[in-house]
């Protein structure tokens, strides 16, 4: 057994011998969260919380990187020194050093041209590619390494450089490199978000340039020590005392978030809400109906036979004949998780905080969606949905919160029959509670199935017509449920998109790209008691559906970004030619974000970049003619409207009471 004195000695030595890794860890971890704290509210106590939280993971990450990094330099140093000659010179270091950086961009090159290649000739197959891509790569190295020792000989003989000279080099190419690749190959990798790298990146940098020039300065090591504790403390404390910066932490800093995420319980801290926060207030002696809120993924409007289209679309033709038609109804945004999110909570788009996870958006848990309210109310809310990535219990997007009976299948014929079959067996029960029912179904999304892209123009949309048609027969099997009702009893039933999709229009195959009209303009169709059958020529925006279907509901609207047009729908109010309809395309890693959108009764202006276009949609409807510079007066008024949605602060507390 060892002494106590030589643990002791032991432990102090580790300690010494560690010190350096653990204060540049700090310092670099110290780095990251200052630049994505910027973003906290709450002064210098948020910026330290939001330091914090970065700290807590970033510190053991980095310090684990370090201290591996000089056991890889203890145990290759030998080696390293023996490619030293006597002159101090590294002939065979940068011999080898050249030879890895050459083979390297060879490997990737060679790799790269023959997989596209491969991919051009047989039609992009996966399973061609699949299998010759590792094969290419494979073959590739062999060559290299056979070539290595006789090239690198030659390399070694012009090659005659000093250690220090070898490492600048490597230092200077590492940088040129990385500027190359941001300069010619990003732009080539579409709409990715590469922001949420910058800070680690320069706190790697920091961590790296301390534990290489560290020396034993006791402020280094106090002042690292004291601001990582600091940081702490307040991380700690938000999360006790104070969880709206917490939550603001999450869906700022994407750091910071990751941590929060992995570390403490979102779901937990949204469980303490009260429903008194959002239960709505009911209005005196309002009844309170059945209402089915169907939302079929990428529809357009003009595909529809309510619009005018030629898609096969019996039942939403019958049901726009006897119910109420916006003309003019456009979706918050052009893709799913910007635009759900904004339909559910009553937010415009860029005031609904999140975070992208897979293809959809994990929302703040501040955010009251549209189940909540309703269950709140003391309707019974049930779900039948599509997406698991949206709504399923691992991705905890908070969009199936008040959801009582959730259903996820992602065959919408199948999710049809789930939901007729629920429903049906609720007819029969004694006493229900009024019902809100929720529906979203993909099928129109995968329009073009696992087929490449026709180019005949006709073909694409007899593509998309076909998979209208069959989400029509989806909406009949829904709906089918309440046939035995009578018409006084029957539901509000509201029939809309989340967005629609371009077919080829301003050169744009599928949605996600633009605001124009093709990805914005969707159908909305509502039916039911007291609900007249009529055209509404007034521009809507989706961000009205909560607010409106709580007052439909029997109950007043909440405050939000958006406007109840229940009293349009009850015929209370006439039709508006100002209407407006505000939509965003929102940056994320896979969305370039940048443009907005204003429609005002059938002017409508979009905003990309320093480009501002301007269209007449009632004559214009595919958005040919550009009119900012014949209607100044027009375009200065929409910019005012679209300037008050894009500079509005985002709520301090989104629960929207």
């Amino acid at each position: 057994m060892p002494s106590a004195a030589r643990i002791r000695s032991a432990i102090t030595r580790a300690s010494r011998w560690c010190a350096p890794s653990l204060v540049s860890a700090a310092a670099g971890a110290i780095v990251i969260g200052a630049i994505e704290a910027r973003a906290m509210p709450n002064g210098i106590f948020g910026w330290f919380a939001g330091i914090g939280f970065v700290v807590l993971a970033a510190l053991p990450v980095l310090f684990i990187a370090m201290v591996v990094a000089r056991i890889a330099w203890i145990g290759w140093k030998p080696t390293l020194d023996k490619l030293v000659d006597a002159d101090g010179r590294a002939p065979r270091l940068a011999g080898w050093i050249a030879y890895l950086v050459v083979a390297l961009a060879v490997l990737a090159v060679v790799t790269y041209k023959l997989t596209v290649s491969v991919a051009a000739s047989g039609d992009f197959r996966p399973m061609n590619v699949g299998y010759l891509e590792p094969t290419i790569a494979t073959l590739c190295v062999l060559a290299l390494v056979v070539l290595s020792r006789p090239l690198v000989r030659v390399a070694s003989r012009v090659l005659r450089l000093r250690p220090k000279t070898i490492v600048t080099i490597v230092a200077l190419a590492f940088v040129i490199s990385l500027v190359g690749a941001w300069i010619i190959v990003r732009p080539r990798l579409g709409p990715i978000d590469l922001d949420p790298l910058i800070a680690p990146l320069v706190g790697l940098v920091v961590a790296i340039a301390i534990h290489v020039r560290f020396s034993p300065m006791m402020w280094l090591r106090r002042g690292v020590t004291v601001i990582a504790a600091a940081s702490l403390a307040c991380a700690l404390g938000a999360w006790q005392l104070r969880p709206d910066l917490t939550l603001a932490a999450w869906g700022e800093l994407p750091v910071a978030g990751l941590v929060i995420d992995s570390v403490f319980d979102l779901d937990a801290i949204r469980d303490e809400m009260s429903v008194d926060a959002f239960r709505p207030v009911p209005r005196p002696a309002a009844a309170h109906p059945d209402i089915v809120v169907i939302i079929i993924d990428t529809v357009r409007a003009d595909r529809t036979p309510a619009y005018g289209g030629p898609a096969p679309m019996p039942f939403l033709k019958e049901l726009a004949l006897r119910g109420t038609v916006f003309d003019w109804a456009f979706s918050p945004s052009n893709v799913t998780r910007r635009s759900i999110p904004s339909m559910l909570t009553g937010l415009s788009p860029n005031h609904v905080n999140g975070r992208v996870i897979g293809w959809a958006l994990r929302i703040d848990p501040r955010n009251v969606i549209l189940p909540e309210r309703m269950a709140a109310a003391g309707y019974e809310t049930a779900g039948f949905v599509c997406c698991d990535g949206f709504y399923g219990s691992a991705a905890r997007t908070g969009l199936s919160r008040g959801i009582e009976h959730l259903e996820i299948e992602k065959n919408g014929t199948l999710l049809s029959k789930l939901a007729r079959t629920w429903l049906e067996q609720r007819e029969r029960l004694p006493n229900n509670r009024p019902l809100l029912l929720y529906m979203h179904i993909l099928e129109p999304h995968n329009w073009a199935g696992s087929t490449d892209l026709p180019v005949d123009i006709n073909v694409r949309h007899e593509l998309y017509d076909r998979s209208l048609q069959l989400s029509d027969r989806m909406i009949a099997e829904v709906v089918g449920a309440f046939r035995g009702r009578s018409p006084d009893h029957a539901p509000i039933v509201i029939i809309t998109a989340d967005h629609g999709e371009a077919l080829g229009e301003h050169d744009e195959p599928f949605h996600s790209t633009d605001l124009y009209n093709s990805q914005t303009h969707v159908p909305l169709v509502v039916v039911g008691p007291g609900i007249p059958a009529r055209r509404i020529p007034e521009t809507v925006s989706l961000t009205d559906l909560s607010p409106t279907i709580v007052e439909l509901a029997g109950y007043a609207p909440f405050a939000s970004d958006g406007e109840s047009i229940a009293p349009l729908l009850l015929d209370q109010r006439p039709s508006r030619d100002d209407g407006t309809a505000f939509s965003a395309m929102i940056k994320d890693r896979s969305n370039p974000g940048g443009v907005t959108s204003m429609v005002r009764g059938h002017w409508k202006l979009i905003v990309t970049g320093e480009k501002r276009e301007l269209f007449d949609i009632g004559k214009d409807p595919g958005e040919l003619l550009n009119q900012i510079a014949t209607q100044p007066q027009i375009a200065a008024e929409l910019s005012a409207l679209l300037d008050q949605h894009v500079v509005s602060t985002k709520p301090s507390s989104a629960s929207n009471k």
